[in-house]
């Protein structure tokens, strides 16, 4: 699969500038704004800089009725609207906008897809024809036009070939051919195109997968459903295997239409935003997905992403909480709920919230590993170690895949070396390298956790030099090399991996305080003080106490990195 194209965002937009507060002074409003006016526009930045979206957005709306022709209020109120997920004001935002020749790229996207959520489609067809003059995201014009005309009962097939006179475009046909054959209900055209998308298994793909798994489960080809899920690459679509396998239907079978395709369309562009890290565009898209999909849990799940990259989470909570028990992507929209608690701290709620669905679940080995990873976030690594010992038992019960138990036992000797129930963490690391005896991640911490304590140091250096021989471009596992040539006297050797491992993570505090205590070692004394200075940048709490002592005192044995 070719590399995610870069879509061209870069235009001085007034998206950009609003969202970064330099369009946002009252002076620039027209001289005949009323004091009353100004007054409710400052009450809207006090609410934002307080972290009070919808306050802001509220005032926005309000002030954009007695002002509709105020670019810089539609501007902010574009912006607030889009924050706060708001289509409606970020369309009459765009209106304004429009009218003061001051859109930006994107927003004929908006305005396409909240006319088509209407079944407005001259409304529809205007806002493509908007798009492709404000040039970034012309690519996209054969596939509103297809979707455009699918949904008008017409075959958007033809139209799709337009697309491949666009490198940009072509990347995104292949799905959509997909897409468009279901619509029509002409799954043999779909099922050939799927035959290469399944063989590749590509982690990109998996949403196809599982968009035309849904539509011919619903069509009744439960078979053809499976093949196409053949591989269970992903939690959801091992969900949704067992879900046909069960006979479940209600909440998990789904035809596909256009209003699917149109919001896939956006959720991919949504994420492929988001890995340009244009997240307010990312946003935007999916906020449009969630407009066009309706009640789709999918499209929730991504506008819940996008909050939670905005970093905020309340809205985040909300939108995976929308996502039914039912469905495929349940568990991982619980799983991404509960992140979001955790990144606000708020550790007591998500284990209620866990504990309210494992009591409706209890035999569920994925929340107990869910559970066990939000104690661990909390710092309670003993609970954590009994959640995951839960999850272990019922995943052995239930014949969970070698792969998803050696992660279990990772987890589980994990939470026992942080908690200090040892050597019980070592046979369960020992364990998960017996399921998965050629993965990077375990080998490391097998190695890792016994340097820490030197002990059975052969035994720990032969895991690290394996572990790097399968991962070799990996500063975590560089690092623990050069760490266990220090440990076992080859300090030279060790100079030379934690300077490699450094190049690729100059701020990690551990590699720093690694390479600090080699140089010292070695005799480059200013040198470790400069390392040791810069991981203390970065430390917390015992360690960065350590490092303090380190940098007066210089290396002594009681003062060495664990």
């Amino acid at each position: 699969m070719a590399e995610v194209p870069i879509i061209r965002i870069c235009s001085l937009g007034l998206s950009a500038l609003l969202a970064a507060g330099l369009a946002g002074s009252p002076a620039l409003a027209s001289r005949g704004d009323s004091a009353a006016a100004l007054n409710r526009f400052v009450e809207a930045r006090l609410a934002e800089s307080s972290d009070q979206s919808q306050v802001a957005a509220a005032i926005y709306a309000q002030s954009l009725k007695e002002q509709p022709d105020n670019a810089l209020l539609a501007g902010k109120a574009y912006v607030s609207a889009i924050e706060t997920g708001d289509v409606e004001l970020a369309v009459k935002a765009v209106r304004v906008l429009q009218l003061r020749g001051q859109a930006e790229p994107e927003m004929p996207l908006l305005l396409f897809a909240s006319a088509f959520a209407q079944r407005d489609w001259n409304g529809a067809e205007l806002a493509a024809v908007e798009l492709e003059a404000l040039k970034n995201f012309a690519f996209l014009e054969p596939f509103l036009a297809a979707w455009l005309e699918t949904a008008r009962g017409g075959d958007g097939i033809a139209i799709l070939s337009r697309a491949r006179s666009d490198a940009t475009a072509r990347y995104y046909l292949e799905e959509h051919l997909i897409l468009n054959s279901l619509a029509h209900r002409r799954e043999k055209e779909a099922l050939a195109l799927l035959g290469a998308v399944v063989e590749r298994n590509e982690p990109r793909m998996a949403p196809v997968r599982m968009i035309a798994a849904r539509h011919l489960w619903a069509r009744n080809e439960p078979e053809a459903a499976k093949d196409i899920l053949k591989t269970r690459s992903t939690a959801p679509e091992q969900r949704l295997y067992q879900q046909i396998e069960t006979g479940q239907k209600k909440g998990v079978a789904q035809k596909v239409s256009a209003s699917t395709g149109l919001a896939f369309l956006f959720q991919r562009l949504s994420s492929d935003l988001a890995s340009q890290q244009a997240d307010f565009l990312s946003q935007l898209l999916a906020l449009a997905s969630a407009h066009v999909a309706g009640n789709s849990d999918y499209a929730r799940l991504m506008l819940g992403r996008s909050y939670a990259r905005a970093e905020k989470h309340d809205r985040a909570v909300a939108e995976f909480s929308r996502i039914g028990s039912e469905s495929p992507y349940f568990l991982v929209g619980l799983s991404s709920g509960i992140a979001s608690l955790v990144a606000d701290g708020n550790y007591k709620q998500a284990i209620a919230r866990l504990d309210s669905v494992m009591d409706r679940d209890p035999d569920s080995p994925e929340l107990h590993i869910l559970k066990g990873q939000t104690l661990q976030a909390q710092g309670d690594h003993a609970a954590a170690a009994g959640a995951f010992a839960s999850a272990v038992r019922l995943g052995e019960r239930l014949n969970r895949s070698d792969l998803v138990m050696a992660n279990y036992w990772l987890a589980l000797g994990g939470a026992q070396e942080q908690a200090g129930i040892w050597p019980e963490g070592l046979e369960s690391l020992r364990r998960a390298n017996e399921l998965q005896p050629n993965s990077p991640t375990i080998l490391n911490y097998l190695g890792y956790a016994q340097l820490e304590r030197r002990v059975n140091k052969a035994e720990a250096v032969a895991a690290i030099k394996q572990a790097h021989e399968l991962r070799s471009t990996s500063p975590a596992i560089t690092d623990s090399l050069g760490w266990a040539y220090f440990i076992t006297g080859d300090h030279e050797r060790a100079v030379t991996y934690l300077e490699t491992a450094l190049e690729g993570q100059p701020q990690d505090p551990t590699i720093n305080e690694h390479l600090g205590d080699a140089y010292w070692t070695v005799g480059r004394i200013y040198e470790a003080r400069y390392a040791w200075k810069s991981a203390k940048l970065f430390a917390e709490d015992e360690d960065a106490q350590r490092l303090a002592s380190k940098i007066d005192l210089g290396l002594r044995p009681d003062l060495v990195s664990p």
